[in-house]
């Protein structure tokens, strides 16, 4: 018996089967293959490294059913998309307990309970961001991390220019630039209050 297997073995092996090589399939998956414009807001805070790290919060829907089951995406997109207000506020709220396990962190001032961020959408181009404190004394990653929230909030692609000023009249313009294909930041993904 032990002769039969050891002369079937190389047999098997010479079947004329050929062997494949490794098939690609593109990259790694992106934030944006597992982002819900509906009820998901992308939010940008400091990775350890010192860029910028993507973080999806899922904002419950107002139409549930039942235990933790909500529906999104019904009606119009634009009805149903959540404010870039509401989502620069989140923002501004800072990095939750699970985001600062992560390594996650931000240097943007905390907002006061009522405040308001103005958004003018006036030209298709840009938007221009008013927001309630000084811009001049933030460090540049914490001006990336508003500018990149605000422009995947009002674009898919996120590449909106935006303008933003603050309440000293300092204003900084400019685009995301993240390649959201080749964003490696960790991703934290958490439900938003």
């Amino acid at each position: 018996m032990a002769v039969a297997v050891a002369v079937a073995v190389p047999m098997l092996g010479a079947c004329g089967i050929r062997g494949t090589d490794v098939i690609e399939a593109g990259g790694p998956a992106s934030f944006q293959a597992f982002l819900n414009r509906d009820s998901d807001m992308l939010l940008f805070f400091r990775a350890p490294d010192g860029n910028l790290a993507p973080v999806i919060r899922t904002v419950e829907s107002s139409t549930e059913f039942g235990d933790g089951y909500s529906e999104s995406g019904s009606g119009d997109a634009a009805e149903d998309a959540i404010p870039t207000e509401k989502v620069v506020l989140a923002l501004l709220s800072g990095p939750r307990t699970e985001d600062r396990a992560a390594g996650l962190t931000s240097t943007l001032p905390t907002p006061r309970r009522g405040t308001t961020i103005e958004l003018d959408r006036s030209r298709d181009d840009r938007i221009k961001a008013g927001l309630p404190f000084a811009l001049a004394p933030l460090d540049s990653t914490a001006v990336r991390q508003l500018t990149c929230t605000i422009a995947y909030s009002e674009e898919a692609d996120g590449e909106i220019l935006v303008e933003l000023t603050g309440q000293d009249g300092t204003s900084k313009s400019g685009t995301c630039g993240l390649d959201p294909d080749a964003e490696t930041a960790p991703e934290v993904r958490a439900p938003a209050e």
